[in-house]
């Protein structure tokens, strides 16, 4: 994923489309975590402003033998997802490593963190940001966005069970990008 290759402007368009869908699903879809009675009022998420900063180039290493761990939930047990890879990225001028993992039978990645914003600017609870990556080899460079970072379902409502990150996924730097408070 050359940076030479970076659009910014498809970038922007294609990040204020995504939100754009995810506020129409919470308004309006039966399956959204939105309190029916709440959703009349609903007029879209609160994001943290676009920022080309929180969109980095990570270093994907799978797992050579992926395993299944329980992440914590919520509320009640653990969920089970298959520890699949490391994200490793440079951001505030640091270097650090995520964790990634994979719910049976999905196709995307799950990239559970909490920062140095989470329980103030941000729910307590962590966020997520989702990846694809077929084909990817071990080693290849990745896009990783944090201004696609969103709050699990069980922010909205508790009736949501919800996985949170591990301790091994808490990153000391805020990230502000993605959904807030």
């Amino acid at each position: 994923m050359p940076e030479s290759d970076f659009d910014e402007s498809a970038w922007r368009e294609r990040v204020r489309e995504y939100r754009s869908e995810k506020d129409a699903f919470l308004a309006t879809d039966p399956d959204s975590p939105i309190p029916e009675d709440d959703r009349d009022a609903f007029d879209g998420l609160p994001y943290f402003s676009l920022d080309t900063k929180a969109r980095v180039v990570a270093r994907l290493q799978w797992v050579q033998d992926p395993e299944t761990v329980e992440l914590p939930a919520n509320r009640g047990p653990g969920i089970e997802y298959e520890r699949v890879g490391t994200l490793g990225f440079s951001y505030g001028g640091d270097h650090h490593v995520l964790t990634a993992y994979r719910a049976p039978s999905a196709d995307e990645l799950l990239v559970p963190f909490r920062d140095a914003t989470s329980g103030d600017e941000t729910a307590k609870t962590g966020r997520y940001v989702t990846m694809s990556v077929d084909d990817v080899e071990t080693g290849a460079d990745v896009a990783l966005d944090f201004n696609l970072a969103y709050h699990p379902f069980c922010v909205y409502d508790d009736d949501y069970v919800s996985a949170l990150p591990p301790e091994n996924n808490e990153l000391a730097v805020a990230i502000r990008a993605g959904e807030r408070l």
